[in-house]
């Protein structure tokens, strides 16, 4: 599959991936504005790309359990790759306009994304229907 589909795929897969999880983190963040004691969250996009695509095999994207009755899921990150989910700061420091203002630019971010793997995929389409044509 590598070979059909290339590194801009991977990359573009990867950054769908990413960006859904950012969103379920500032979702959590928004969730627990008025939680006592809830520390805010983020999950440094950039930085994670920049690390798993400096390597040759990204590592699976890791889920957080935050409760023991939660179902598990892959193990955290360890090593030198970064913390994927990292609490920013002291209890209670959710500011809500700030993270409604974060979900809109990680949605916006997303559709691009979502729109650039389209724009693949098309391309694939065109050079498998068109590409012997005269």
């Amino acid at each position: 599959m590598k070979t059909l589909f290339g590194h801009t795929f991977q990359v573009l897969t990867r950054a769908v991936q990413l960006r859904a999880k950012r969103h379920a983190v500032i979702s959590s963040n928004i969730a627990n504005v008025d939680t006592p004691g809830y520390k805010a969250k983020e999950l440094p996009f950039e930085e994670i790309m920049k690390s798993e695509f400096s390597k040759q095999t990204p590592p699976p994207l890791p889920l957080e359990r935050t409760d023991e009755a939660h179902i598990p899921g892959d193990q955290e990150v360890t090593g030198d790759a970064p913390r994927l989910i990292k609490e920013r700061g002291v209890p209670n420091d959710v500011d809500l306009d700030v993270e409604m203002a974060k979900l809109m630019e990680n949605n916006l971010q997303y559709q691009a994304t979502i729109q650039a793997l389209i724009k693949e995929f098309d391309m694939l389409k065109t050079a498998s229907t068109e590409g012997g044509r005269a």
